[in-house]
């Protein structure tokens, strides 16, 4: 049974990493793949990532894209884009811990039972089709209790950044009578570029991204090319960003969807970090 999961989290796009792209082993056959499982590949302050741990999250991407019949990226892209979530889940979860944020045992059974009830199941039904999936029903709790804990550090740290003013809010209200807002369903692929790229190193992503468009326009799903080519945290589900309004969404993509049909991808877009990709799912709004 192909179970439905809430995704919680925004990740960072900060991560320290090494052993990126060393020893590509998926299943451990022998008593030195075991091994090399205990390998220590990246070390996050104060946590550490193992290669066991991040084999078994490979796995169970490949499993979740499997299930929805999306094209499995190389194994080195696979497992780049792996470690760089392990990471950034890392960096968010200890932070929250040295705020003192914690989310309670009773906030993770709610969440766990409202999943339960998205399937038709409950509870103790949804525990057992778990297990017979072959997924830890512990592992799945403290996963769950990282993405809590990431979503409310997030919106943590965006509202202790919000100041509004009085009149700030009556200019949006004034603004609202006037017109509806555009909202935009987007999808996202984004290739970083570093500060300090070469003209040789930014040609060469440059023709990555255009190579990612050209077989997007050539009836690629979307959904695969994010997961092949992008940088984003959410690459691996296809680089949904959801319902955004227009005045959450950067002008250079607000500009560039405005002109775009739906269905359709923008041009390429050229902004400090990248290359960026928009797919415009939907729209709505004046």
């Amino acid at each position: 049974m192909k179970l439905k999961k809430f995704n919680y989290f925004f990740q960072l796009v900060f991560f320290i990493f090494f052993g990126l792209m060393n020893g590509n082993h998926v299943y451990a056959k022998s008593e030195n793949d075991i091994k090399k499982l205990d390998r220590i590949i990246a070390v996050v302050d104060q946590d550490v990532i193992t290669e066991k741990e991040l084999q078994e999250k490979i796995n169970s991407v490949i499993s979740n894209l499997k299930n929805q019949k999306i094209e499995i990226p190389s194994e080195s892209v696979l497992r780049k884009q792996v470690i760089e979530r392990l990471i950034a889940n890392s960096i968010q979860i200890q932070l929250a811990y040295q705020t003192g944020l914690k989310i309670s045992d009773a906030q993770v059974d709610k969440t766990i039972e409202r999943i339960a009830e998205k399937n038709k199941l409950n509870t103790a039904d949804f525990k057992k089709t778990l297990e017979k999936d072959g997924t830890n029903f512990y592992k799945f709790r403290e996963e769950i209790r990282n993405e809590i804990t990431i979503a409310q550090l997030k919106e943590r740290e965006v509202d202790s950044k919000i100041v509004i003013t009085d009149g700030e809010i009556d200019n949006f209200l004034n603004a609202q009578s006037k017109e509806i807002q555009e909202e935009f369903e987007v999808a996202h692929i984004l290739i970083r570029v570093p500060e300090d790229a070469s003209p040789e190193k930014l040609e060469k992503l440059k023709n990555k991204a255009e190579d990612a468009a050209k077989q997007i326009q050539s009836g690629k799903n979307f959904t695969q090319v994010s997961a092949a080519f992008s940088e984003t945290p959410n690459a691996l589900e296809g680089g949904n960003l959801g319902w955004k309004k227009a005045s959450d969404l950067p002008t250079l993509f607000v500009d560039a969807l405005k002109k775009t049909e739906v269905g359709k991808i923008t041009p390429i877009l050229r902004s400090p970090n990248g290359f960026h990709i928009l797919k415009l799912i939907n729209k709505k709004g004046s």
